[in-house]
């Protein structure tokens, strides 16, 4: 019997961190310069949805079938792409937006530090639910980080 505590639970898990992290990096720009805090959120605004085109669109597993809920929900309202590998350029805008999304608060957070210990904390941990559970059992056989657990004998299924 399956406890609670199941793979989708933790892909929720995983985007509540990541929007925690996300506000507490904008709440932590904002309390030192408003300009900066508003050119955040703008990159949260566009990088989110643009995160979800370049690599929801393309998964196998959009819908209902997401483990992540909400992103593959989403998904569904952009032009269908599960007929198309992932690229470079996807692998590109994936990794360059949430390098951005991550980094670019950094300086404003360094000057109030439990903000950035906060954040930092969110974020890893963010990370590491998606890395141990969520791709561990995800069913997106083109995403490149599915090949590797695979290759690896590291899935868990769903």
């Amino acid at each position: 019997m399956r406890g609670p505590i199941t793979p989708r639970t933790h892909g929720v898990l995983t985007l509540l961190l990541l929007l925690l992290a996300l506000l507490t990096g904008l709440v932590g720009i904002a309390l030192v310069a408003v300009l900066p805090a508003v050119l955040y959120a703008l990159i949260i605004a566009a990088g989110l949805p643009l995160v979800i085109y370049l690599f929801c669109g393309k998964c196998v597993c959009r819908g209902d079938r997401c483990l992540m809920v909400y992103p593959g929900r989403l998904s569904v309202r952009l032009p269908d792409r599960r007929g198309e590998a992932y690229t470079t350029a996807d692998g590109a805008g994936i990794l360059g937006t949430l390098v951005l999304l991550a980094v670019f608060p950094l300086y404003w957070l360094w000057q109030t530090t439990p903000l950035f210990v906060l954040f930092a904390v969110l974020a890893l941990a963010a990370h590491a639910e998606v890395m141990l559970v969520v791709c561990r059992a995800c069913e997106n056989c083109r995403c490149p980080v599915n090949r590797w657990f695979h290759g690896k004998g590291l899935t868990t299924g769903a």
